[in-house]
C-alpha cells in the first residue's frame, strides 16, 4: 500500500501538515494535522510498504511493543482510508 500523490506534506514550524490538492481537496476540506507518528507513518507510506513495515517503523522509533504499535497503525490506516488516501493492491 501508498499514499496517493493527491497530498502535499509540509513540515511548517513544528507542525506536520498535509495539503489536499486536485480530487482530494474536493472531499478533504481544510489542512491535516499530522502528529510525530503519523508524520512517520506517513513518509513510510509515500514508498510502497506493508502494515507490517509500518509496524517495524514505530517499534524502531518510538519504545512500544508490537501489540501497541500494531493498534497505532491500524488506526491510522482507519483515518486514511476514510479519508480515501491509501492506494492498496
Amino acid at each position: 500500500m501508498r499514499v496517493k500523490d493527491n497530498f502535499i506534506f509540509r513540515r511548517i514550524a513544528d507542525e506536520h501538515l498535509l495539503i489536499p490538492t486536485g480530487e482530494a481537496a474536493m472531499h478533504v476540506k481544510g489542512l491535516i494535522a499530522l502528529s510525530e507518528s503519523g508524520s512517520l507513518l506517513y513518509q513510510k507510506l509515500r514508498n510502497e510498504c506493508s502494515r507490517a513495515d509500518l509496524v517495524a517503523a514505530l517499534m524502531a522509533e518510538y519504545d512500544v511493543t508490537e501489540a501497541v504499535a500494531g493498534e497505532d497503525v491500524d488506526a491510522f490506516l482507519d483515518q486514511m482510508r476514510q479519508l480515501d488516501m491509501l492506494v492498496e493492491e
